[in-house]
């Protein structure tokens, strides 16, 4: 039964609303209480006679977010009451104190109730309640934890989301599981800026954890933002100087970047600190042979170019060409031990089939080409079929 505030009374439209709630019709209840701080004076108590009426109205066989709309909604009237009369400051806290008491009580009920049946159903109710106590006590992290994991035991990922983040907001140094579950949500969703911004706060909170670090690495990776993962690659490399994995993603990063001298050497050292990752042989060959066909370009370049623009002698252009080329075939020589041990990394039986058959095949294309461009055709017939492309003149 709702709390009847006396000097509200006088109105008409607040003696409809008080008749309304000793009905439990709250609905014409909220009404009629709408329509008297329309028309009259306002006064704190028609605020805290709303508030009332709203939180009578949440039913936990409601649509959770409708539930705990209507505790949000309740105070909010509050606070317009506390804005009117101060000294209804303990009034509200008590009330707020005994509603966020109840309904986080229910809501463990639900969710232990949920997790021994393997139902649905006391989840969602778990959620509502949950949810109304976070609103109830703005200033509370354990229920919004709560709601974001009945949430998504439900499936609600994306609901899930800016509950996770009001909790990671709420406290002074959030769990470090909290990050980590809030990261990998919004990687998963595709939210990778989010995900980097987070990520980043996540890692000056706990920069000695390496899972964060992983995090924040991929959703950098992902992001396709190349420039703040490499800065990111760097710090963590300058943090874990042996971790293989971090300089492998480094130099692919480097790689993609089209930075190969830089790239090389990060690859060189994670193929130092894993000679069987059959990736990382394969990227450190790319790598040499990406170089070498960029001086191919250079000496192409140089040819084509009529002499009067390069303000040099024949001689000191002839010179060049012939420095970019013994560098050319140095590091397509360099090339073929690392693509050859991705190769043979990559025999059947494959770990990962579909993973290692595409490396296999990579590399043996990178092969096919390093030795063409050295001019060994019976080794580049060896590696032919291997790549996946149909021989000419068969």
């Amino acid at each position: 039964m709702a709390t009847l505030w006396g000097c509200a009374s006088q109105s008409p439209e607040m003696k409809d609303a008080e008749s309304a709630t000793e009905n439990q019709d709250y609905e014409a209840a909220l009404t009629s209480v709408n329509r008297a701080l329309d028309r009259d004076s306002v006064t704190a108590d028609m605020y805290l006679f709303k508030a009332n009426v709203l939180r009578q109205m949440a039913d936990s066989t409601m649509a959770p977010d409708r539930y705990i709309d209507l505790h949000r909604r309740a105070v909010a009237a509050e606070d317009s009451a506390l804005g009117l009369r101060s000294g209804t400051r303990e009034t509200v806290q008590s009330a707020r104190r005994r509603v966020y008491d109840r309904e986080v009580g229910r809501g463990e009920s639900a969710y232990n109730r949920a997790s021994k049946h393997k139902e649905e159903a006391p989840f969602r109710r778990a959620i509502a309640f949950f949810g109304a106590a976070g609103a109830t006590q703005p200033d509370s992290a354990r229920p919004v934890l709560n709601e974001a994991f009945a949430r998504l035991q439900v499936g609600q990922t994306r609901a899930a989301i800016p509950v996770l983040r009001r909790y990671v907001g709420r406290t002074d140094t959030a769990q470090k599981e909290a990050y980590k579950l809030l990261g990998e949500l919004y990687v998963s969703t595709q939210q990778y800026e989010a995900a980097s911004d987070l990520l980043d706060e996540a890692t000056e909170f706990y920069p000695a954890d390496q899972e964060l670090q992983a995090l924040r690495l991929n959703a950098y990776n992902r992001s396709g933002d190349v420039d703040e993962a490499l800065v990111a690659y760097r710090e963590q490399i300058e943090r874990t100087p042996d971790a293989p994995g971090h300089r492998y993603n480094y130099g692919a990063l480097l790689l993609k970047a089209e930075r190969y001298p830089e790239a090389i050497r990060q690859l060189r050292r994670a193929v130092e600190l894993r000679p069987d990752h059959a990736e990382g042989q394969y990227n450190l060959g790319a790598a040499y042979l990406n170089a070498a066909l960029a001086r191919t370009d250079s000496v192409a370049a140089l040819r084509d170019a009529p002499a009067d623009s390069l303000n040099r002698t024949a001689a000191a252009v002839e010179a060049q060409i012939r420095r970019l080329d013994q560098r050319r075939q140095q590091l397509l020589e360099n090339a073929i031990p690392a693509l050859e041990r991705a190769r043979s990394l990559t025999q059947e039986p494959y770990v990962d089939l579909e993973g290692e058959e595409r490396i296999r095949r990579d590399a043996c294309r990178a092969l096919l080409v390093a030795y063409v461009q050295t001019d060994r055709p019976n080794r580049a017939a060896q590696v032919q079929e291997c790549t996946g492309l149909a021989r000419s003149g068969r």
